[in-house]
């Protein structure tokens, strides 16, 4: 029997959404096209091929989907805070315990980290734009009389300390370390602002 449009397209998304979230999880080599159908809860990879022309396809729309989703957590975080506190709430999102234990749900940039370099085409270019994406967000939080270049350049530093934070605080073996890492990176972020 054959699926309906909508069916197809449901399928589809369950694909690149299961799929964002095991590249987040595991990294990007080793995730194969077996697990990621598995994760999608499809038994085969022989349908892979009728919605992807590639791995590399799915890896770009996988990283477009994490990025959206982490980028509309920030956004909501600095919705719900006072306008004054809404740089503080984005980098306080970023820079939780939570952002660093749920790697699989984590921003595509502190999860794949270096892996993202190795990216070719439509890939890195959803990585590159990711990336302005996040920096454009920081920088509408900034508050005070910045004009619109500065904010960015200090949101490009808030960005890069923010994802390497996180990055590093997966990496310390105690969770008081780890913490520890979060907090002072925190910290010297906001005192800049």
């Amino acid at each position: 029997m054959r699926k309906s449009r909508e069916e197809t397209a449901a399928t589809r998304q369950r694909i690149i959404e299961s799929a964002s979230h095991r590249f987040r999880e595991n990294g990007i080599a080793e995730t194969g096209l077996n697990d990621l159908m598995q994760a999608a809860g499809l038994e085969t990879q022989g349908g892979f091929y009728k919605h992807f022309q590639s791995k590399q396809q799915l890896l770009e729309e996988s990283l477009e989907y994490g990025f959206t989703e982490s980028l509309e957590r920030l956004g909501h975080a600095a919705e719900e805070a006072k306008p004054k506190d809404r740089f503080e709430a984005v980098v306080s999102q970023y820079l939780s315990p939570k952002h660093r234990s749920c790697v699989a749900e984590s921003c595509p940039l502190s999860a794949m980290g270096t892996e993202l370099r190795r990216l070719d085409g439509s890939s890195e270019q959803a990585a590159a734009d990711g990336l302005k994406e996040l920096i454009t967000l920081v920088a509408r939080q900034m508050k005070g009389k910045m004009t619109p270049d500065q904010a960015r350049k200090r949101a490009t530093a808030a960005v890069a300390a923010m994802v390497g934070g996180v990055m590093l605080s997966r990496i310390a073996n105690s969770s008081q370390w780890s913490n520890s890492i979060l907090a002072e990176t925190r910290k010297l972020i906001l005192q800049r602002a």
